[in-house]
C-alpha cells in the first residue's frame, strides 16, 4: 500500500488499481475530522461506503466534488453520522440526476432503513406516495454464511465487497437478532473495515485466518473509552496482537486522537482525511 496527498478535486475513477479515500475519520460528535464516511475507487468504478451528516459538505466544499455523481453506495448501519445524508441523495437523485442510486443492502436492512429511517422524510411527493424502490436500486448481496456470524457478498462492478455482521449496538441479551443491524467490509479481500463496532478479537481472528490475503486493517476506536460496548476503546485495542497491529490504522475517533501515539502503541497509525491508500 501506498499513500497521497489529496491535490484539487476527488477522483471517482481510476488506473484500474484499488484505492480508498476518506471523507472523513472522525465520530458521530466530531467537527474537525468530519465522519467516517469512505470512497472506494477502482477503475471506471466507484463504491461510498456510508452518507452522513456532513458527507455532502465535506465532498463538495473540501474535496471540489459533486455528490451527485455518486451512483454507488453501501449503509453499514443506521446511525445520522452514517445515513444522515441518504435523503439528501436520494432526493437529488429524482429531481436532479434523474436515477436510482444503486444501493448495496440485505433485504432485512433495506425494510429497517425505509421504515424506521427514511420513509418519514421522502415518502411523500407530488407525484403521490413513493416507496424505496423509487428513489434506490437495490443491489442485493448473497450470503455466504450463516455461523458464526452471518457474511454476505457482492460485487460493484469491479469491487468486490463482503458483509460482516458486527456487534455494534446490542441489547443487554447481546443477541444479534435482537439488536441494531451493523456491518464491517472486507473489500477486494485484501482490506478489512470494521465501520462501527464493539471490541471483538475473536471475529477479527476469524475474518483474518479465513481471508489470509488481508493485508490492512482500518479499525473503529474509541480513544477515550466513553462508549466502551459500543465501540472498541483505545485500551482493548492495545491488547490485540502485535501482527495485526501492524496492519490496523484507527478511524472513528475524535479530538482527544491527540492525546495518544498509536505508532508508539504498535499501531499502522491513524487513518486521514485528505489522503488516498493506494493498492497496486
Amino acid at each position: 500500500m501506498k499513500t497521497r496527498h489529496f491535490v484539487s478535486n476527488i477522483e471517482l475513477t481510476n488506473n484500474g488499481n484499488l484505492s480508498l479515500f476518506f471523507l472523513g475519520t472522525g465520530n458521530a460528535f466530531t467537527k474537525t475530522a468530519f465522519q467516517t464516511n469512505l470512497l472506494i475507487i477502482k477503475g471506471q468504478d466507484h463504491l461510498l461506503v456510508d452518507c452522513g451528516t456532513l458527507c455532502s459538505y465535506a465532498f463538495e466544499n473540501m474535496y471540489n466534488g459533486r455528490i451527485t455523481d455518486i451512483k454507488n453506495l453501501l449503509l453499514t448501519h443506521p446511525h445520522a453520522d452514517h445515513i444522515g445524508g441518504v435523503e439528501e441523495l436520494a432526493l437529488e437523485g429524482k429531481y436532479i440526476t434523474k436515477r436510482l442510486v444503486n444501493l448495496v443492502i440485505t433485504d432485512e436492512f433495506k425494510k429497517s432503513l425505509w421504515e424506521e429511517s427514511l420513509k418519514g422524510g421522502i415518502q411523500y411527493s407530488e407525484e403521490g406516495v413513493m416507496t424505496f424502490d423509487d428513489y434506490f436500486n437495490q443491489i442485493k448481496p448473497v450470503r455466504i454464511q450463516k455461523k458464526p456470524f452471518e457474511m454476505f457478498e457482492t460485487n460493484v462492478g469491479s469491487i468486490n465487497i463482503k458483509l460482516f455482521r458486527t456487534r455494534h449496538v446490542t441489547t443487554r441479551k447481546k443477541s444479534l437478532k435482537k439488536s441494531q443491524i451493523s456491518y464491517g467490509l472486507i473489500i477486494d479481500d485484501r482490506i478489512l473495515f470494521t465501520a462501527d463496532t464493539q471490541f471483538n478479537p475473536s471475529q477479527l481472528q476469524f475474518l483474518l485466518d479465513k481471508y489470509k490475503k488481508i493485508e490492512v486493517i482500518f479499525h473503529d476506536c474509541d480513544v477515550m473509552g466513553y462508549s466502551r460496548g459500543v465501540h472498541a476503546a483505545y485500551d482493548e485495542l492495545v491488547t490485540l496482537p502485535k501482527e495485526i497491529k501492524e496492519k490496523t490504522f484507527l478511524s472513528h475517533y475524535s479530538e482527544a486522537v491527540s492525546t495518544i501515539d498509536a505508532l508508539v502503541d504498535g499501531f499502522a497509525g491513524l487513518a486521514k482525511h485528505w489522503v488516498y491508500y493506494d493498492f497496486d
